[in-house]
């Protein structure tokens, strides 16, 4: 059995990601989301930035690091993703699944019902009412009610 390119995504959301980018940057923070482009979501993020020695210098690998917080890499310039811890813990006491048992300060619909209409021809169309100066449908025009002279 294969496994998807998005299935295999969908199962590290969460995990504490390593991602590199082409110009040799290193983003660590929690997998949030990706889409069809591979672009990236990164939750309390970290960027390390590997320092070049400058010439003349010795050979020191330095490291200067930065927060970002909540940042969005863009998929064409992404090279790897690998992790590098386990999922979040409090994700989940913070926010409520789709579903849950509302209760107060939670939205909820307001259960609202469309007031139903009687079926029939729309109002106007129904044709002539008795009694209002116009023959009703069941007597013909031009014929006298039966029992009574024409004039």
């Amino acid at each position: 059995m294969t496994i998807g390119k998005n299935n295999k995504m969908m199962a590290h959301l969460g995990y504490r990601m390593k991602v590199i980018v082409q110009d040799s940057r290193t983003f660590v923070g929690y997998f949030k989301a990706f889409d069809k482009h591979m672009n990236v979501i990164l939750s309390d993020c970290e960027e390390v930035r590997k320092i070049k020695p400058k010439p003349g210098k010795k050979l020191v690998n330095e490291e200067e690091k930065r927060t970002l917080g909540l940042i969005l890499l863009r998929g064409d310039k992404i090279i790897s993703i690998s992790v590098d811890g386990p999922a979040q813990k409090d994700d989940d006491s913070r926010v409520p699944k789709a579903g849950g048992t509302g209760g107060p300060g939670q939205a909820r619909p307001a259960n609202r019902t469309v007031p139903q209409v009687p079926a029939g021809a729309p109002i106007g169309m129904q044709g002539a009412l008795g009694g209002h100066g116009v023959p009703n449908m069941q007597q013909p025009y031009g014929v006298p009610p039966m029992g009574q002279r024409p004039y």
